[in-house]
């Protein structure tokens, strides 16, 4: 399998400028084209070495790639895609970082022409974006989701899992439901529930938080809107996500009211094997 001559990248913020930095680190030679809007942040990008070279103009950043990732927020991903079809090589492989992929991968499928798309979703990253937080090292050892389809091109796949694996990532493969249903669980719901936590006290209250507080509620740094985007695509597990965790805050709850230490225990045991199985 012919590794990629050059690889384009949509968007060079916080997980764009990292898979340059990363696959520049590992030894790749090609060109890393980074296409974006915004001159300065392209410079920014360029002056950190995420990327070889810039442009604003999509045309001209996928024209010559073998290799495009869509690093823009989710209401975008789809027109962007489209987008780059239009003007990439014939058996060029697009993917993307979406946090969902059913809403994606559904308008996409079968609709890139010579071009072939294959959905991703990289577990990683932080409440920080942009390219001056980049890190070459971000994807070594997380997790990264692919989402084809049974229409999907098998060497395309071939072409996205051994991308995501030169940069350090582990891969797996689900179905776009699986994939939405999970990060609605371990990512959307806790990230309204860290948002509402950390909204909660006064600010007569906060000046007494420490580090317990601060690492509970550090995801709800992150940009609001993208995260309205993220939740309003994926709202439907999301929901059920939530309905469950509310459930179980309930029987909380109710042990605590009820003077149920016992059970209030094991809930909280429960809760300590859960978080222990995730290493540090």
């Amino acid at each position: 399998m012919k590794p990629p001559a050059v690889v384009a990248i949509l968007g060079v913020g916080l997980i764009g400028g990292s898979i340059g930095l990363a696959l520049r680190e590992r030894g790749f030679k090609g060109r890393i084209i980074g296409i974006g809007r915004n001159r300065s942040r392209l410079r920014k990008a360029l002056q950190l070495g995420a990327i070889t070279e810039s442009t604003t103009s999509i045309e001209r950043g996928v024209s010559q790639a073998d290799l495009i990732v869509v690093c823009t927020p989710v209401d975008c991903i789809v027109e962007h895609v489209e987008q780059i079809s239009q003007h990439a090589p014939s058996g060029a492989v697009i993917t993307d970082v979406g946090s969902t992929k059913g809403t994606i991968v559904a308008a996409l499928t079968g609709k890139t022409g010579d071009a072939h798309f294959v959905g991703s979703h990289p577990l990683a990253g932080n409440e920080k974006p942009g390219v001056e937080h980049a890190a070459s090292d971000l994807f070594v050892n997380r997790t990264v989701v692919v989402t084809p389809e049974r229409k999907t091109n098998v060497e395309a796949k071939k072409r996205i899992v051994r991308f995501w694996k030169k940069v350090g990532a582990d891969v797996v493969s689900l179905s776009t439901k699986e994939h939405d249903r999970s990060v609605a669980m371990i990512s959307h719901m806790p990230h309204a529930v860290a948002a509402v936590l950390a909204a909660t006290p006064t600010a007569g209250q906060l000046k007494l938080a420490a580090t317990g507080f601060a690492d509970t509620t550090r995801i709800a740094g992150a940009d609001a809107e993208l995260w309205v985007q993220i939740m309003r695509d994926n709202s439907v597990e999301v929901l059920q996500s939530l309905e469950q965790f509310i459930d179980n805050l309930e029987q909380v709850r109710c042990a605590l009211e009820h003077g149920d230490y016992r059970k209030l225990s094991r809930y909280l045991k429960r809760g300590k094997q859960a978080r222990g199985s995730l290493g540090s």
